[in-house]
């Protein structure tokens, strides 16, 4: 029997009442039973999921980044074979012999699988770069010229928002180098310039005592691991003599370090007398 004429057959007033009754009822059952089973995954996966988060007592760790996408995977991979399974057995239940269509999915899916390489590709690169995590949601990560925030990683790709708010879908087959600036801990590198006439001493000093008030600070100090270290002249440049500080922070806190050594050196360093240089062009008039 045709497709057609089973719907035919369905719909027939003579048999709508009893087809309702009878196989009306069962598809009901299996979609209600469907959604129950997706609302229990993800009930029982964000309680997994915050239970094993508690373990290492810390709120927003590396360890908790990389559980939620996991449980974003499982989730995702789960209601898929939820829906798949529903749909197979609503049309077992409408009276739709499901085995030769199980049968010409599987001739199409050796079909299709010759021609989508890049498809398991992308699918393999993103499973070993979830099981070593490599990055997980929350980085920052330099990725095929893109640098932004992961907020989406499955095993087709991966999602990064950049700084200006645009979302860029990588497929993981195309990563090949990866730069995750906020794995275990980060650093913060801040440069300043001096006037060639300036006093040396008195910068690195000026800073140190900058360094002292960044490690007091209610904000700033506790996200500072270890004592800043002013690495002293790092370059002669056109207009100024560069000084560097490093500072290792928590994961992505680099950058609230940076702008608090820059507010501070915008105001301290005038008062020592220290120039802030700029590019200016200087003319000279020969009066002949």
């Amino acid at each position: 029997m045709t497709l057609l004429e089973r719907l035919s057959q369905i719909f027939n007033p003579t048999n709508a009442g009893d087809w309702l009754v009878n196989k009306g009822l069962n598809i009901v059952i299996i979609v209600i039973l469907s959604i129950g089973a997706y609302l229990l995954l993800t009930y029982v996966t964000r309680k997994l999921t915050r239970r094993i988060q508690q373990i290492d007592e810390e709120n927003d760790s590396q360890f908790d980044l990389r559980i939620e996408t996991m449980r974003r995977l499982v989730n995702t991979t789960a209601t898929v074979i939820i829906i798949t399974v529903a749909v197979l057995t609503i049309l077992s239940e409408v009276g739709i012999n499901v085995g030769p269509l199980l049968a010409s999915v599987g001739v199409a899916s050796l079909a299709l699988g010759l021609g989508a390489q890049t498809l398991v590709k992308d699918a393999l690169s993103g499973f070993f770069i979830i099981a070593e995590g490599q990055y997980q949601v929350g980085d920052v990560i330099d990725l095929e010229g893109v640098t932004g925030t992961v907020e989406n990683l499955t095993l087709r790709s991966t999602q990064i928002r950049d700084l200006a708010g645009f979302l860029h879908f990588v497929p993981n087959g195309e990563i090949r180098i990866v730069t995750n600036r906020t794995r275990d801990w980060s650093r913060a590198l801040i440069d300043v310039g001096i006037g060639y006439d300036d006093d040396v001493a008195l910068a690195e000093q000026t800073l140190k005592e900058i360094a002292d008030m960044a490690q007091n600070d209610p904000v700033i100090g506790p996200v500072i691991l270890e004592e800043p270290m002013v690495t002293g002249v790092e370059g002669l440049d056109d207009w100024q003599v560069r000084l560097r500080v490093m500072v290792k922070t928590l994961p992505n806190e680099q950058w609230g370090v940076q702008r608090f050594y820059r507010q501070q050196i915008k105001e301290l360093f005038p008062v020592r007398g220290l120039t802030l240089p700029y590019p200016r062009q200087e003319v000279v008039l020969i009066k002949e």
